[in-house]
């Protein structure tokens, strides 16, 4: 365990030197190095960092906001979490990938029917008309369907038409790996 610690806090430094040599992708960094010193078990630094980038305003996949509530929940904050994923989803964010992020964090807090909605909402905001092949080729979008229709499979919900082609999209893409 410790030496998992270890090279998860050396992550955690090589990240933020990271941050400080690369400006333009400073807060993906401080994010990055914000997970790995939680993962090495620095909660009080990883919170300093996750602050600093949601300050910075710098692009993140997914958003820092996302992975902050995430690290909200993981150290207990519950309350606090629900706030940062409320703000972030009234800031209309502009990356799908926050919807996916989004979602996961309730999933993983145990909330479906919120998860259910952060991926429909991502679904229905950033993708219309879309169809197997557009799943296929757009690794968000097929995430999101993916998350989305394993949520509402634990929800017993009935399948829907995004589900149809969800199942599609993973026929084709599990054909594409075991095809010679």
């Amino acid at each position: 365990m410790r030496d998992g610690r270890a090279a998860r806090a050396a992550e955690a430094v090589e990240a933020e030197r990271l941050a400080a040599l690369v400006p333009a992708e400073r807060a993906q960094y401080l994010v990055e190095a914000a997970e790995s010193w939680a993962a090495a078990g620095r909660s009080d630094r990883a919170g300093e960092l996750f602050a600093e980038a949601i300050a910075d305003g710098g692009h993140v996949v997914g958003d820092a906001r996302s992975y902050y509530a995430g690290f909200l929940f993981d150290t207990g904050r519950p309350d606090e979490a629900l706030r940062a994923l409320a703000e972030l989803r009234r800031s209309h964010p502009d990356d799908p990938f926050a919807y996916v992020s989004g979602g996961e964090v309730l999933e993983e807090a145990g909330d479906l029917d919120g998860a259910l909605t952060w991926f429909s909402e991502g679904l229905s905001r950033f993708y219309r008309g879309f169809d197997t092949a557009d799943a296929v080729d757009d690794a968000t979008l097929m995430q999101l369907l993916t998350n989305r229709q394993r949520v509402r499979r634990l929800l017993e919900l009935p399948p829907d038409g995004w589900d149809d082609i969800t199942l599609s999209a993973q026929a084709v893409l599990l054909a594409d790996l075991t095809d010679p």
